[in-house]
């Protein structure tokens, strides 16, 4: 069951674990699950969480909205952390927020503000990048 669960999407191993329970395996049953799933590389936190940081990332999200999604899946802030730095891929955030620019056809103004806030880039980043809204 746990591997039908994992082949239609990546999930935490809280999630997979809750998710055996709520189909009615015991806690004891649905913890060994989990664990040998995980020493077969069929869940991994930590992949899970670089994986989906980078993903967002490429979508253009910024690293308020890529902390959101993780922490809404239930991860470790450490974890967190990490996976929003680790896709940065060595760049500054505001190099990923002029590229969700240049695709939406270089906005300017209020528009461009509106844009990076809502895609979940820090105000700093957006400031540096457009100046001050004002």
């Amino acid at each position: 069951m746990a591997s039908r669960l994992l082949a239609r999407a990546s999930l935490t191993e809280a999630a997979l674990r809750d998710r055996l329970e709520r189909r009615g395996y015991q806690p004891e049953t649905a913890a060994r699950a989990v664990t040998r799933c995980r020493e077969l590389g069929y869940v991994s936190d930590e992949r899970l969480a670089f994986d989906r940081a980078r993903t967002l990332r490429l979508r253009g999200a910024g690293s308020l909205r890529i902390a959101d999604d993780l922490r809404a899946r239930g991860l470790p802030e450490g974890l967190i952390a990490a996976a929003v730095e680790a896709s940065l891929e060595g760049e500054r955030e505001v190099s990923w927020a002029r590229r969700v620019l240049d695709r939406a056809g270089e906005p300017r103004g209020a528009r461009a503000w509106r844009l990076l806030a809502s895609r979940g880039f820090v105000e700093e980043v957006i400031e540096e990048l457009l100046g001050d809204p004002g």
